[in-house]
This record gives structure tokens, sequence and C-alpha cells, in this order.
């Protein structure tokens, strides 16, 4: 099935220096609107929401005269109070993982460390930490401050 997609664009006005815009996504029945809060007249509608800002983009990039992937274009679409709180919770739990995460990592690492100073075979270290003994070879000699692959722990 294929989207409706209509633009309305009031006016060509050369492109000013701006290249950042924000812009608020609203559903109406069945349509997506896209409005661009720096130039209100490009208002973009489609059915679905990426469809709708892939308009906005190309619509308010040809009202200002300039290519559409050279606009900074950021939309925040407008949904119900329930559905925007369990959004920021399930972000907030996304950086908590990612922290534990971090943590976890750096500690199977020090725990790999300390098993290898202890003279135990890296397969048996593997084995302790629940990973293959290539990891636990990875771990024990992973750069101390430079990036590591322990992440994957």
């Amino acid at each position: 099935m294929t989207s409706t997609v209509s633009t309305t664009v009031s006016t060509r006005t050369p492109a000013p220096v701006q290249r950042a815009y924000t812009s608020v996504a609203t559903k109406d029945d069945t349509l997506w609107s896209v409005r661009s809060e720096q130039r209100p007249e490009v208002t973009t509608t489609a059915k679905r929401l990426d469809h709708a800002i892939a308009e906005h983009r190309r619509a308010l990039a040809e009202l200002l005269e300039t290519s559409a992937e050279r606009l900074d274009l950021v939309v925040h679409p407008v949904i119900p109070a329930q559905a925007r709180q369990h959004l920021d919770l399930a972000r907030e739990l996304r950086r908590t993982a990612a922290r534990a995460k971090a943590e976890a990592a750096t500690e199977a690492k020090s725990a790999a460390r300390g098993l290898a100073a202890m003279e135990i075979s890296l397969r048996d270290i593997g084995t302790i930490l629940g990973v293959s003994h290539q990891r636990a070879h990875q771990l024990v000699n992973d750069p101390v401050d430079g990036p590591t692959t322990a992440a994957r722990t």
C-alpha cells in the first residue's frame, strides 16, 4: 500500500544562513503533519511519520534552495503523556544498562587479570568467567587505559 504524501510550501525565499531547524509532528486521524517552527509555512503530511519527515526535509530544502542533506532537522513528535513517560523511562533504563555493562566489563577484566596473576590457565579463566578462552585472553591482554573490548562480556 502506497502512502499518500502532500506538501504545502507557500513561498520560495532564498535560503537564510541558518541550517538548523526544529519541527513538530502531530497525528490527526490517519495522517501525520510536520510543521517547521522556524518556517511555519513549510508543512507536510503523510500516513507514516518517517515519510512525513522525509518529505518535510525535502520541502524545507526546496524552499531554502539548498540540499536536504545540508539541513540539520530535528522533529519532535507530539505523543500522549503516558507514552512519553514510558519512552523517557526506557531511555533512562538504557543509559543505566549501558553504565552497568561498562562496569561489568571492567570488573570482568580485573577478575581475569587477577586469575592470570595466580597463573591460572586462560581456558580455566574462561570457564570461571563463563567466556571462551579466546575472550579470556582478550580480557587479560587488553590495554589498561586503551579502548576495551571487554564490553562484549
